[in-house]
């Protein structure tokens, strides 16, 4: 693959952005129950939705995009059911498509969101995922984020969807300097 630039995404760049986000989700839509898939995918495809407070990051490769994630000054802007404390950044919606993972790309899509965190002055920066996301916990745990289980919640209380879906959104968090 081709160089690849890490940038803030545009508004007129959201089908495509959104293309990306499917993409990179099909893998857990046999993995989830269907009504959880259904409501997650809509949060990930809100991209315009999170430009309110976040800036969208995309990764850039030969004129197309091949990678996104949204980073969040302040962690409880995203909206999720728990509060972190003062000086938490976040990072959500990490998405890398399939034709261009194990590049590095999610690791410098992560890394943008710790830079623009240490820029902005937080302390720390957080996360949401998900067990069955394998690949994103391994990337996480290599970037330097640990599990915060006080921080995790119920996916129910975020994605409407079937009530008795028992699946947990995991938190993760590092400390910056």
């Amino acid at each position: 693959m081709a160089q690849v630039t890490i940038r803030r995404g545009l508004s007129v760049e959201l089908d495509e952005i959104r293309s990306v986000i499917r993409a990179a989700n099909e893998e857990f839509r046999d993995l989830t129950p269907a009504g959880f898939f259904r409501a997650y995918l809509a949060s990930a495809l809100d991209v315009w939705g999170r430009m309110e407070h976040g800036t969208v990051i995309v990764a850039e490769s030969e004129g197309r995009l091949v990678g996104t994630v949204t980073f969040f000054p302040d962690a409880n802007d995203e909206g999720t059911p728990t509060t972190f404390g003062p000086g938490t950044a976040g990072l959500r919606a990490t998405a890398v498509h399939p034709e261009a993972r194990g590049l590095g790309i999610g690791r410098r899509l992560v890394e943008a969101c710790i830079e623009r965190a240490v820029a902005s002055g937080a302390t720390s920066i957080a996360l949401h995922t998900a067990d069955f996301m394998r690949a994103a916990v391994q990337l996480y745990e290599r970037t330097g984020f640990r599990r915060s289980p006080a921080h995790d919640f119920p996916v129910a209380e975020f994605f409407p969807s079937d009530p008795d879906v028992d699946l947990v959104a995991i938190t993760y968090v590092r400390d910056l300097p």
